[in-house]
């Protein structure tokens, strides 16, 4: 096994040198993994590919599928004279690599991360493993997750959060066969879930640390640390895990995950916040809706206003509430009308998400944006044989979201133009409307059902969804804003 980690450093260090070398070679300003298209931000396309490659290359690790890699094992063993029992440790811990490489790909895409090349802590230190009859937890846990995926719909994120976990538990108590942990295990991996920073895995300086050594030396730190909803998460998801043990026969006993305690009592609750006000009014006469410079340069100031994404789910977010995911997943089709009012067709048909069965919904384009011409823009996507409302955006993420890439870049831009502020982002929209309908008298039940908040019981689900287009146009169009001037 030590030849075998000797050579999964070097193909690690190896790989990263040569990405640090493709990234000095990039011409400026151009895409370093993918060709220039014309109007796409060389940004954003780098980010799609290696988010893409990332993805896959996880749910490789995840199901345990070496296939791609089984030629270059062959040779690794050959080439090195190890024996045919590490095949298999091979085998994943390059999968592993090609993980760690495209991790940081995509941290030189997104944030310019720089790697010391001549760093000892290339990689995580190595995790102790005790030896048993029983299987390594290492190797339990992505059979679970597999389970899980097909037989209860485990999707991007989930997968990608509790795989999370079960990696923090091994490098906290170590790779062991899963009969052996016991509930001062969990207890210490507890421990170091609270003293662990918020940020533990985004800081530069952390990036090639432990986290025992990350929490030994913030331990002084006045920072914010991990919230006890998350710890409670990641609590979950390891009982979860020990409970199929159980069942399968492979864990005997108590689940030693259970039994511990999340309190919040005390902490300050967030204030929920809203645009309104100067910051509103300078959000909407910016570059976006004013004039930009160009297509990739959106927060510069110019002459060109592109109606695309970027210009309207901000605007149908100001004055519809509506959730970010259920209007940048919206086909064409989806834009209907009824008596002469037309109105979002929000629903999950054709693989799209929505929250849950209220979220299913009509919404009635509000005045203004027929005003801003949004009816124009639905008539040429679709006269253009657009499928998507907003063909522009791709899909990513763990979910493959189409709002994924658009979140980013709405950071980015808040940034830019000097809006930005932690916890007034697109949902924040969605205050905003909730307090205009309030304000203005709308009935609770208008407010629900405009919104897709699950409010109410059965009967009063019955009325909402009986209820009149035209009730509901006339409550939308109380949401105004006189900061905005467009």
């Amino acid at each position: 096994m030590a030849d075998v980690k000797q050579l999964l450093r070097q193909r690690l260090k190896d790989s990263l040198a040569a990405d640090r070398e493709q990234h000095l070679s990039a011409r400026s300003g151009r895409a370093v993994y993918g060709g220039d298209y014309h109007g796409v931000d060389p940004l954003d396309t780098d980010e799609q590919i290696i988010s893409g490659l990332l993805s896959d290359a996880r749910e490789r690790l995840a199901r345990r599928e070496t296939r791609h890699v089984e030629d270059e094992v062959g040779k690794l063993l050959q080439a090195h004279s190890l024996p045919e029992e590490v095949r298999s440790e091979l085998a994943i811990g390059l999968l592993n690599v090609e993980v760690r490489v495209l991790e940081s790909c995509l941290d030189r895409v997104l944030h310019g991360v720089q790697i010391d090349l001549e760093s000892d802590n290339l990689v995580r230190p190595d995790v102790p493993v005790t030896k048993s009859d029983g299987q390594l937890l290492s190797v339990v846990w992505p059979m679970f997750v597999e389970l899980m995926v097909t037989e209860e719909g485990w999707r991007g994120q989930t997968v990608s959060q509790n795989s999370t976990t079960y990696k923090m538990f091994i490098e906290c108590c170590g790779d062991r066969s899963a009969d052996s942990y016991e509930r001062t295990d969990c207890a210490d991996f507890y421990d170091l879930l609270r003293g662990l920073p918020t940020l533990y895995s985004k800081k530069k300086e952390w990036r090639d640390l432990g986290l025992e050594q990350i929490v030994d030396r913030t331990r002084s730190e006045d920072i914010e640390r991990l919230s006890m909803k998350t710890i409670s998460r990641h609590f979950s998801a390891l009982g979860r895990l020990f409970n199929h043990l159980r069942t399968r026969g492979e864990f005997v006993g108590e689940n030693p995950a259970h039994g511990f305690e999340f309190p919040t009592k005390g902490r300050a609750s967030k204030k929920r916040m809203m645009w309104e006000g100067e910051k509103l009014t300078k959000l909407f006469s910016s570059p976006v809706w004013m004039g930009c410079y160009s297509q990739s340069r959106r927060s510069a100031p110019g002459k060109i206003v592109i109606r695309d994404s970027k210009y309207w789910l901000p605007l149908l977010g100001l004055y519809h509430g509506n959730r970010l995911e259920e209007f940048a997943q919206l086909l064409t089709v989806d834009v209907k009308q009824e008596d002469g009012i037309s109105y979002f067709d929000i629903n999950d048909d054709g693989g799209k998400q929505v929250k849950n069965e209220q979220s299913k919904r009509r919404v009635p384009v509000h005045p203004k944006l027929v005003e801003l011409g949004f009816l124009d823009h639905v008539a040429e996507v679709a006269a253009d044989s657009g499928e998507f409302l907003f063909p522009d955006l791709k899909p990513g993420g763990p979910d493959n979201k189409r709002g994924y890439y658009f979140t980013k870049w709405w950071t980015r831009y808040r940034k830019a133009i000097g809006v930005y502020e932690r916890g007034l982002d697109y949902h924040s929209f969605r205050h905003g409307v909730t307090t205009k309908l309030y304000a203005a008298s709308v009935p609770e039940a208008h407010v629900d059902e405009l919104t897709g908040h699950d409010g109410g019981g059965t009967s009063r689900k019955v009325y909402k969804k009986e209820m009149p287009l035209t009730v509901i146009h006339q409550a939308i169009a109380k949401v105004k804003w006189p900061e905005v001037t467009l």
